[in-house]
């Protein structure tokens, strides 16, 4: 796998916030997660983690600071592995 930054915090096309309604948009505003989507997120520096990725061509990296950011949030929430990736099938585990 080879390294890149990820320098956009560009919401996905499939996002789940994109369908909440416009009371669920503000509790979640009022949340936790705004202050850690704002601050703490983009404060993860990924480049310490680029010399653990090979310099060769290949696919791209899942993003360092998406990774460590789940990482945080599994200790905070004191929660395991395989709760803190819940959309990944049984079989990729």
């Amino acid at each position: 796998m080879s390294f890149s930054t990820n320098s956009s915090q560009q919401i996905s096309l499939f996002d789940s916030t994109t369908n909440l309604t416009a009371r669920e948009k503000r509790l979640l505003d009022k949340s936790w997660a705004k202050y850690f989507s704002d601050n703490i997120f983009p404060a993860i520096d990924e480049a310490p983690f680029a010399v653990l990725y090979s310099d060769r061509p290949s696919r791209h990296n899942t993003p360092v600071n998406i990774i460590i950011g789940a990482l945080i949030l599994k200790e905070m929430f004191g929660l395991t592995d395989e709760e803190i990736e819940p959309n990944r099938s049984p079989c990729e585990r």
